[in-house]
């Protein structure tokens, strides 16, 4: 009857004591805390403290299997609803070697680009003068040809700026290096066939140009960006000699043709089996897994590891960047990086114009000059500008990009004042010591000008890069042409030197105060460093 009296729909009254009722056989009992509920809130049970104060220690007891879960006994222990953020740290390889060997893929990526540009150094040499003695009295047309290629082919890139592959790009430029080897190589004493030479090489080298550059600020780490780059488009050594071709059954001429063609095959092969397209338009296109295997592949060991994702992350956030900036804001930003490289690239054409030539021409006495026996003062040349760029190329990442230009610029331009004083005392001066200074500066010169071809792979905004690093190429071609058309004079040569002086050192004095120090930077943040025109960090 007990339970029967309890079972009623009706709860008794709080505030009345009353007995705890037996726990029936069907339902648990209400109030007895052995099974997790608390007394009613009527008189003070026994072991529970009065109402009105807080539980002293107060834990729930410990619920069994088919129990009601306990009431609220204080806040919840905190829920770990996921692993910990984690920080990736990229580690740099220690030693030159190791840094290498670990982006190798990196450099191959681009390596057909250097072999096609080695023989655009040979045409480079060939137009400045550096060929046989019969050939120095040329028509202004053949000795331009290659510059007037070297625009048309940049032109062309402006329009398929990343509307082609790059390795169908490199392909099609390697190509025409073979054809233009062929025609050079089989032809003897033909002017038509050198000039077709001279523009098929010229086009592949200008259309090569600004895909190379690029792709090698996207393909590149942080660290190894600025080596790869001024290994690619500056180690392209001048090459030239001279012997009586007008006896010779094969003429230099023809194995100039003969090593651009062999050179042409090689980087075809490279083009085909080791061009690896860029990561960051490939995130553009919404190809996010050809980019990762992408990234994969850039590295050694082929093996996806947290700094690829690293990588791909940091590609993102370059791509959100630049995908912000309209037409129009991304030709606003990149004009002061175009105004800064265009008259460091001018100074660059102006080292290696015919007129640095013929001050080399003056050294050399009238016996040697018939004689042909001048051919070690071109290798001690063309050496001396090779040093300047190996040793700025690798120093890029330790002293950085500002100060091997600064360096550059200051002592080759001093030089360049020595050079225009002694051409003033022709011919009672000492051809030993000019020489000396011509192969000096040309060392300086490697030095100032191999930074720029790092800040050409990262100072432009993603939709205008191409585009602006092809106007680049084109102004420093048009240089070279306007050179080339001047009628040579004593007094005009001497000017030519106190200007390239003056020049260089007024860039010396403006770069403290406007060129940006980029070394182991990422896309994003170099490309924030060239915002403007004043940037004094070092």
């Amino acid at each position: 009857m007990q339970n029967d009296k309890y079972m009623g729909p009706e709860p008794p009254a709080y505030g009345f004591t009353s007995a705890p009722p037996q726990a029936s056989q069907n339902y648990p009992p209400q109030n007895n805390p052995q099974y997790g509920y608390p007394p009613s809130q009527g008189y003070p049970q026994p072991g529970y403290p009065q109402q009105g104060y807080p539980p002293q220690s107060f834990s729930p007891p410990p619920q069994s299997y088919g129990q009601p879960p306990p009431q609220n006994y204080g806040p919840p222990p905190p829920q770990n609803y996921g692993p910990p953020p984690t920080t990736t740290i990229i580690v740099q390889p220690n030693g030159w070697y190791s840094r290498n060997q670990r982006n190798k893929p990196q450099s191959n990526a681009a390596g057909a680009a250097a072999l096609i540009f080695l023989t655009g150094g040979m045409n480079i040499a060939w137009s400045m003068g550096f060929r046989d003695i019969y050939l120095l009295s040329l028509n202004l047309h053949t000795c331009v040809a290659w510059f007037i290629g070297g625009i048309i082919g940049a032109l062309l890139s402006c329009f398929l700026a990343n509307k082609l592959p790059k390795k169908i790009v490199l392909c099609f430029c390697s190509l025409l290096v073979i054809i233009g080897g062929i025609v050079l190589s089989t032809t003897r004493l033909n002017i038509q066939a050198i000039e077709a030479s001279l523009y098929l090489n010229g086009i592949a080298n200008g259309l090569a140009f600004a895909p190379t550059m690029a792709l090698v600020g996207e393909v590149a780490v942080s660290y190894m960006r600025g080596p790869i780059a001024a290994s690619i488009e500056q180690f392209s050594v001048i090459t030239a000699w001279t012997t009586n071709d007008y006896y010779n059954d094969f003429t230099t001429q023809q194995m100039q043709g003969t090593l651009s063609a062999i050179c042409g095959l090689i980087a075809l092969i490279i083009a085909a089996l080791l061009c690896i397209e860029s990561p960051v338009i490939m995130l553009a296109n919404g190809e996010e897994q050809k980019a990762i295997d992408a990234l994969r592949r850039l590295q050694r060991p082929a093996t996806v590891t947290n700094e690829t994702f690293a990588q791909l992350d940091e590609h993102k956030r370059y791509l959100a960047q630049n995908k912000e900036m309209s037409t129009a804001q991304s030709i606003i930003q990149a004009f002061p990086a175009f105004v800064r490289l265009c008259y460091l690239r001018a100074l660059n054409a102006m080292s290696l114009s015919a007129l640095v030539f013929y001050a080399m021409f003056l050294t050399l006495s009238y016996s040697n000059i018939f004689g042909y026996t001048y051919i070690w003062q071109y290798i001690v040349f063309g050496i001396s500008r090779w040093l300047g760029t190996a040793i700025s190329s690798f120093c890029m990442e330790s002293a950085g990009r500002k100060k091997t230009i600064l360096l550059g610029l200051v002592v080759s331009g001093g030089i360049a004042f020595g050079i225009a004083n002694l051409i003033s005392y022709y011919p009672r001066m000492s051809t030993d010591t000019l020489f000396s200074l011509l192969c000096v500066y040309q060392l300086f010169a490697g030095i100032a000008f191999t930074s720029t071809s790092a800040y050409m792979s990262e100072a432009y905004p993603l939709g205008v890069k191409q585009h602006f690093i092809g106007s680049t190429y084109i102004l420093e071609m048009l240089v070279f042409i306007i050179i080339g058309c001047v009628d040579y004079s004593l007094g005009g040569h001497k000017i030519f030197f106190y200007s390239v002086g003056g020049l260089s050192i007024f860039g010396f004095l403006m770069g403290i105060f406007c060129l940006p120090e980029t070394r182991r930077t990422t896309l994003r943040e170099s490309q924030d460093k060239f915002k403007g025109f004043l940037n004094r960090g070092f």
